[in-house]
């Protein structure tokens, strides 16, 4: 761990952070606070989720508001509570957290927007739950997103006092030397196992390619969601030579893939900034993604990767395939990969992010 990025016990002891457990996380916001938890030299938090029974998770949010009344009415020290959220259940437990620490402790509060599907979820809302959205936005004090894409599409739909972009962060990596057939390109994709997410598509592009990718390919999926759908595609488009489910993965075994794959690649259809895909980035890998959310800002077409339009198979093949038949610019694209996400480490982000409490204490 390097001490010279944490924030000191100063300002990291005069904010709370609200969010998902990032204990055993399952998601992008557990990833984030993870990394908060190992270099805030006093780490205030309030976990809102974990997965569980409904009632489980019902004890767990009631219990998790008492503790924000109790933390707020005898630490005096909390001036920033910093609320971690996303959209759709999340956005509703937040708003809660919100009011309570606004309206009733008058403490100053971050709102940080991680949802890929903010926009798809404020237009199908209904007129309340919009009314709602638009009060915690506007009225916090101050909004942290996570691409300028996502800054303007906030100061287009809404009128927040301040505004701040914010990278996702994530750890630094640990690399090793690669251990894989080395006849074969690896492809890798980690993260829920949904449409949304594209794998599907790429499941479709090789069935429909399979003279061109057999012996040439593998595709190492890890993952939850939709598990047995996919299970069954592989079977049935009988493709199991080339794709591997692993199921989910974390910690060590996580690492290790990262480090023996060769491309990452998520075609998603919404996305915020997938903490995935800077994660992959870090281990010096090209990436294949989509033209959405925050992804441009870090995937170069051409550069570090391609772009495509999501639920575009042709594109998804043109791009696996090159990298089939130009196995000696993986390195090179992942060299650039690795130059671009050195905003998105600790001692960068953090900076930002300590200008930001300051600036908040300051007022």
């Amino acid at each position: 761990m390097n001490k010279k990025c944490n924030i000191d016990k100063q300002i990291s002891g005069r904010v709370l952070i609200i969010g998902p457990d990032y204990i055993n996380h399952r998601g992008g916001i557990g990833a984030v606070i993870d990394i908060y938890c190992k270099y805030f030299d006093e780490f205030n938090f309030i976990p809102t989720y974990k997965a569980g029974s409904v009632l489980y998770k019902c004890y767990m949010f009631v219990t998790s508001l008492l503790k924000l009344i109790y933390t707020l009415l005898l630490n005096r020290n909390i001036k920033i509570v910093h609320i971690h959220g996303s959209s759709n259940a999340s956005f509703y437990r937040k708003y809660i957290f919100f009011a309570i620490s606004k309206y009733i402790f008058g403490k100053k509060v971050i709102y940080h927007v991680h949802s890929g599907e903010y926009h798809l979820f404020y237009a199908k809302s209904k007129p309340l739950t919009k009314k709602l959205i638009r009060n915690i936005v506007n009225r916090t004090d101050c909004l942290i997103c996570l691409s300028e894409s996502w800054k303007q599409y906030f100061e287009e739909n809404f009128n927040p006092k301040k505004i701040e972009i914010l990278p996702n962060i994530i750890d630094y990596p640990m690399k090793k030397g690669k251990n894989k057939d080395a006849g074969k390109i690896s492809f890798l994709f980690l993260g829920l196992i949904c449409n949304n997410k594209g794998i599907f598509d790429v499941i479709e592009v090789i069935k429909n390619n399979k003279d061109v990718f057999e012996h040439k390919i593998e595709l190492i999926i890890g993952g939850n969601g939709e598990t047995v759908r996919l299970k069954n595609l592989i079977e049935e488009y009988k493709i199991g030579n080339m794709v591997k489910f692993v199921g989910w993965v974390q910690n060590e075994t996580k690492i290790q893939y990262l480090q023996k794959s060769d491309v990452y690649i998520l075609p998603s259809y919404n996305e915020g900034f997938p903490i995935s895909i800077l994660e992959t980035m870090s281990y010096g890998k090209p990436i294949i993604s989509t033209d959405v959310g925050g992804i441009p800002d870090i995937v170069k077409n051409n550069e570090n990767g391609f772009l495509i339009t999501p639920g575009n198979l042709e594109q998804i093949e043109k791009s696996m395939i090159y990298f089939v038949e130009n196995p000696q610019d993986i390195e090179m694209f992942g060299s650039i990969s690795a130059e671009l996400v050195k905003k998105h480490l600790p001692d960068s982000v953090f900076l930002q992010l300590e200008n930001i409490y300051n600036e908040i204490l300051k007022k």
